[in-house]
């Protein structure tokens, strides 16, 4: 009987060495843990002055990358005013109002310094139709009235749910050597069609690479860290976009890795050169990049979708979507879900593919195959593909953005809206 005892035992724990080894990864129940980053009000005298319509300029700070001015001075120079009720700030400008209170977390609203209340420029001038242009060259920025209603159709409100993805959305403009995808020119264009995008009543999702790095000049760009114009513009641009219908998501840490610049390079698949535990930290570190500027994560896309199963199950670890194709042949081109992991993760493809230059016309057949075949009409787009389609003209003291005809993102919008469809968001 003992005889029989022990190799039962045996067996199930060969049984169960078995298990471990062919459906959990190794190390797969030793994730690191990721821990909320704190809330910090980090303020820098930034050097830089802003000049107001009136032409008047004033001083500014950097607030968590944020550039900030005084909100009396910014009020008053938008030809408004305002008054404080208890924690609460009613402002009145052009016979609209808006009320801000202070900030609570990682992303400044209004916070005292110096005994005075300051205000996020982005928060005080974009309800009232107030843009930031910035020149580089002479670290300069300032305010001025802009208009794209004229523009717009009536938007959507409602279809059948399609889905689109802004992809490799990364700061930059700042490259050492020639210029990067999103210059200050390009951030500008980047902020229209987020708003063409709200305008239409379309929900869009933006795949931001949180590290910017160009190995070749040893250089790395980190806007949740370093501080300076051209880095806060491009967080101006991200707190439009997220007001506005966007969902942003990680487009790995640094999509990168070895002598490849962010955007080109791999960074996990079968040939990452990190470790299983380097691995985790980077998911960990693109998380806390977008936490600590006050950002909500709603989604991890792994570069070129280059990933073991290994890897899959580590980023439904610390994520509740994944912007690719669910690893089972038979659910490839749907939205489906797993709580493989202990919870709900969501697998959202993209069968209908992407726009590979201006003039790529197989997009609207891969729309149409998507339609007629079942599948999520999902697809993305580099917004760069349409920077040369996008012009800025002045009329009645106002900046009014549009796209010329040949521009592709509002022929796919047209194309989905005929077929009843709207961009969507997936949740």
């Amino acid at each position: 009987m003992k005889k029989i005892t022990a190799l039962f035992l045996a067996f199930v724990l060969s049984f169960m060495i078995f298990l471990t080894e062919t459906i959990l990864p190794v190390g797969a129940e030793e994730y690191l843990v990721y821990s909320e980053p704190a809330v910090v009000t980090d303020i820098q005298p930034s050097g830089l002055r802003i000049s107001f319509p009136s032409g008047e300029t004033r001083n500014t700070l950097f607030c968590n990358g944020r550039l900030c001015v005084s909100l009396a001075d910014g009020v008053r120079l938008l030809g408004g005013e305002y008054i404080q009720l208890s924690a609460i700030y009613r402002i009145t400008i052009d016979e609209k109002l808006l009320f801000l209170t202070y900030s609570t977390g990682n992303r400044p609203v209004i916070f005292i310094y110096n005994g005075l209340p300051y205000v996020s420029l982005y928060e005080l001038i974009t309800p009232f139709g107030y843009e930031m242009t910035v020149d580089l060259g002479s670290n300069f920025c300032s305010v001025v009235k802009y208009d794209t209603s004229v523009y717009i159709t009536a938007p959507v409100t409602n279809g059948s749910p399609a889905y689109i993805r802004l992809e490799d959305i990364a700061a930059d403009g700042l490259r050492p050597e020639g210029e990067g995808n999103y210059t200050v020119e390009m951030l500008e264009k980047l902020r229209y069609t987020a708003e063409y995008l709200y305008l239409s009543g379309q929900q869009y999702y933006i795949a931001w690479i949180p590290l910017y790095v160009y190995p070749e000049r040893s250089y790395t760009n980190d806007i949740s860290k370093d501080y300076n114009l051209y880095n806060s513009y491009f967080i101006y641009v991200l707190d439009y976009m997220t007001d506005h219908n966007g969902h942003l998501g990680l487009h790995g840490y640094s999509h990168q890795y070895g002598d490849d610049e962010s955007g080109v390079g791999y960074e996990w698949g079968s040939d990452t050169p990190y470790s299983y535990t380097e691995q985790q930290e980077r998911m960990i570190k693109a998380k806390e990049a977008c936490h600590k500027l006050g950002y909500k994560d709603e989604f991890f896309e792994l570069p070129h979708y280059a990933a073991t199963s290994e890897q899959l199950l580590m980023a439904e670890n610390y994520f509740d979507a994944v912007y690719q194709s669910y690893p089972e042949y038979d659910k490839s081109d749907i939205i489906t879900y797993t709580e493989r992991s202990g919870k709900t993760v969501y697998y959202i493809p993209t069968p209908a593919g992407y726009v590979r230059y201006i003039r790529d016309d197989s997009i609207y057949a891969n729309i149409e195959a998507c339609i007629q075949n079942g599948y999520a009409l999902s697809l993305y787009f580099h917004p760069v593909i349409d920077k040369g389609a996008i012009s800025v003209d002045e009329y009645n003291g106002k900046r009014i953005w549009s796209f010329t005809e040949e521009a592709a993102l509002p022929k796919i919008l047209s194309q989905i809206s005929e077929n009843g469809y709207v961009f969507s968001s997936f949740n």
